[in-house]
């Protein structure tokens, strides 16, 4: 298909980070409901909302499959492997930063741990993971942009304020924090490893 879609989870506020088609994870079915988008699926639990709020759900869902409480993933990996099963790439996540730690963590691990291209979208942040190879990035509003290893890897960077030529970054190496695109396009060539990268557009966040 090499279509995209967006995952809604339950912290979004709105979808307004949403491209392709909906998919509404648990509450974040409810917000698309209420901003009467049309979701293809609405998949979860759905133990966060009331009868009603069921009611609007099914209003603006083609599908609807009530997950049982007590299971052994998240929603919103379970949205992401009926996403997968539809062929969809690349898939969006949006509503998966704030609230709990430990669901903003899981949200973080699909980005990094997936065999298709995961996109975490939020107003002010996004996070995406680079296989090995070569690729562009344009300026846009997002001043920031940040790289962390995933597996050890050698990364050159070019057009950026801070360039780097066939560096070795281990995990846990912080060396790729807050970089900027001094170009109109900027390069980023991977020849072994996985990189997570993180762009933010808020300058307030930079440390």
């Amino acid at each position: 298909m090499l279509k995209p879609c967006t995952i809604v989870l339950g912290m979004a506020q709105n979808c307004d980070q949403a491209e392709g088609d909906l998919i509404g994870a648990d509450r974040g079915a409810l917000v698309c409901a209420r901003q009467q988008r049309r979701m293809v699926m609405a998949i979860g639990d759905f133990d966060s909302v009331n009868a009603e709020e069921m009611t609007t759900i099914r209003q603006y869902a083609d599908q609807v499959e009530v997950l049982p409480v007590m299971k052994d993933e998240t929603d919103a990996l379970s949205a992401l492997h009926w996403a997968k099963e539809q062929g969809y790439q690349p898939i969006i996540l949006t509503g998966g930063l704030g609230g709990r730690q430990d669901h903003q963590l899981a949200n973080l691990l699909l980005v990094m741990y997936q065999e298709v291209p995961i996109i975490l979208r939020e107003k002010n942040n996004e996070l995406s993971c680079l296989e090995p190879g070569r690729h562009v990035f344009k300026a846009n509003a997002a001043r920031f942009i940040s790289f962390f290893a995933i597996e050890p890897a050698v990364i050159t960077l070019e057009g950026f304020l801070y360039p780097l030529d066939h560096y070795f970054m281990d995990r846990g190496d912080t060396i790729g924090i807050s970089n900027e695109i001094v170009d109109q396009e900027a390069v980023v060539t991977l020849d072994q490893g996985r990189i997570l990268v993180v762009r933010c557009n808020d300058a307030k966040l930079n440390s």
